[in-house]
């Protein structure tokens, strides 16, 4: 079970204190992580998050009005999620969201995707990228950037929004960027990836939900809030990616570390975000959130401070008690008030 003192509690809403009550964590994780997490498993793990999710997704559907359709942009299944009444200051403006999951499991029109639709009243964009182990690195980011990079030179097909309008060329000045989890890792490797091409910057903004970008395994959250603090044990969320996530063969990594690599594209917070000639920072403005239990806490600081120091126009958000992923509860106060502030 999570650990909760009185003290504890008397920091937190009514609602996180049951939430957090009611988490029951997998008996002796570090030793059955291996096993729970093989690629074998996987297939089970996300019936079980299909399962959890679904119903609370297709709430969130039918409360705001939100339609959900499928199409192709270069050559990947990508969910548009429009909210019922895009506001005025929104019609040009588009949310390119990379969904997260361990990199095994969710879902392009999970529970993020929609409730920025529907509170920000603007079109989000999901590739159904390949999960692992299906997709190991770095399939996902390069299916990511592939529709990143169709958007910004031929926009978006046509969908019951706009059913006979040419596509037009979305305006990256128009583009927010959304990554959750260990799709934060995927979006920022994209953008890296994206800039060594020459390719232009969502520069409306990037919001980084506890994100994981670090995939070596080091911080100090990644031991304090390792065991019975967040809602999942840590062992088991780095063995999902230690056994799935591994590079394809012939892509080379640097950096091997206890956990994983300090590639800078794997784990993009090695990664360097300053300009040589100091020029104006490359890197979107951005907005990060994190809970004091979440194990990626370490992520979201040492990111902050990154950027910082290159000069990148950032804030960090950190919420007193909250969990790894805290931010979609539909019910927390807390998690209602971080949204607002990102919004």
């Amino acid at each position: 079970m999570v650990s909760l003192t009185d003290g504890q509690k008397a920091t937190l809403s009514p609602e996180a204190i049951e939430f957090l009550t009611n988490i029951h964590h997998v008996p002796f994780a570090q030793i059955l992580a291996p096993f729970i997490a093989s690629p074998r498993r996987v297939p089970e793990l996300r019936r079980g998050l299909v399962e959890k999710t679904a119903p609370g997704e297709a709430a969130l559907i039918e409360k705001y009005g939100l339609v959900v359709e499928v199409v192709n942009i270069a050559g990947l299944s990508v969910a548009i999620i429009t909210p019922a009444n895009v506001k005025p200051e929104k019609q040009n403006k588009l949310v390119f969201n990379v969904f997260g999951g361990a990199t095994i499991m969710g879902s392009p029109r999970d529970r993020g995707a929609l409730t920025m639709a529907a509170e920000l009243g603007v079109r989000v964009c999901s590739p159904d990228y390949t999960k692992a182990p299906e997709g190991r690195y770095p399939v996902a980011r390069d299916q990511c950037l592939a529709v990143y990079r169709e958007l910004i030179q031929k926009g978006l097909p046509g969908t019951s929004h706009s059913p006979s309008a040419p596509p037009v060329p979305i305006n990256p000045a128009d583009m927010y960027a959304m990554g959750s989890s260990s799709g934060a890792q995927v979006l920022v490797s994209m953008l890296l990836v994206a800039r060594r091409e020459g390719l232009p910057m969502p520069t409306a903004g990037l919001y980084l939900c506890t994100p994981a970008l670090d995939l070596s395994g080091a911080g100090d959250s990644m031991t304090f809030n390792a065991r019975d603090r967040d809602i999942m044990p840590v062992s088991l969320l780095t063995t999902m990616v230690t056994q799935n996530y591994v590079p394809l063969p012939g892509v080379e990594v640097d950096g091997m570390g206890f956990g994983g690599t300090t590639d800078p594209l794997y784990s993009p917070l090695y990664a360097d975000y300053g300009n040589e000639d100091g020029a104006a920072p490359w890197f979107p403005r951005t907005v990060m959130t994190v809970g004091t239990r979440d194990f990626a806490l370490s992520h979201g600081v040492r990111f902050y401070w990154k950027l910082r120091e290159a000069g990148v126009e950032v804030e960090l958000l950190v919420s007193e008690g909250m969990w790894h992923g805290f931010n979609w509860n539909p019910k927390v106060p807390e998690a209602l008030t971080a949204r607002v502030a990102v919004v």
